[in-house]
């Protein structure tokens, strides 16, 4: 019985010691084997499994994902699309009915990607709905957040993704590409 107690005294310690020092808005990803993810943030713990990976015909899933995230649903929902080494994609997310395509720059590194991102929505008449600098590790504006609001049937936004994909990506649309769709 003393034993069990001390665990469970250490075990509340420990959570507490995480509380206090994990910030609100921080969250860590760890990659597992098999390309499933853990994520830590202060009060929660997510296991996420891998993504579908396409090696050929990618583009022509991509509207079975979009339909999810157009069905009504109360739930918060994300697709990543991304090349299988995960340095090109981008996301859409799906909230209270709204979809938004949502990409991170490091603004520093990548000022034309930035100004091309800003130029194609632009040139569609869409402005970001969040436009600002996150912290990566210990730099506190180290990454632009930019989240543009995307409207029409699932159709109209596969063939926008489609285009996102090719014009601000770079991606072929013969490439492999890792779909990933999570709703919380």
């Amino acid at each position: 019985m003393k034993i069990s107690a001390a665990v469970i005294a250490l075990l509340a310690a420990c959570g507490a010691v995480y509380a206090i020092l994990v910030p609100a808005n921080t969250f860590i990803i760890f990659w597992r084997s098999g390309g499933g993810t853990v994520s830590f943030s202060r009060w929660r713990i997510e296991f996420e499994g891998p993504p579908d990976h396409y090696n050929t015909g990618a583009f022509d899933q991509i509207e079975s994902y979009v339909s999810r995230l157009t069905a009504p649903s109360p739930k918060k929902r994300f697709v990543g699309i991304f090349t299988s080494t995960g340095d090109r994609g981008f996301g859409l997310d799906a909230i209270d009915g709204r979809i938004e395509a949502s990409f991170t720059v490091e603004w520093r590194q990548e000022p034309q990607r930035e100004a091309a991102i800003r130029a194609f929505f632009r040139s569609r008449g869409i402005s970001p709905i969040q436009d600002y600098l996150a912290g990566n590790g210990d730099v506190r504006d180290a990454t632009r957040v930019l989240n543009f609001p995307l409207t029409g049937n699932a159709s109209d936004i596969t063939a926008l993704t489609k285009r996102i994909l090719q014009e601000l990506c770079g991606v072929s649309p013969t490439e492999p590409l890792d779909i990933h769709y999570t709703d919380k």
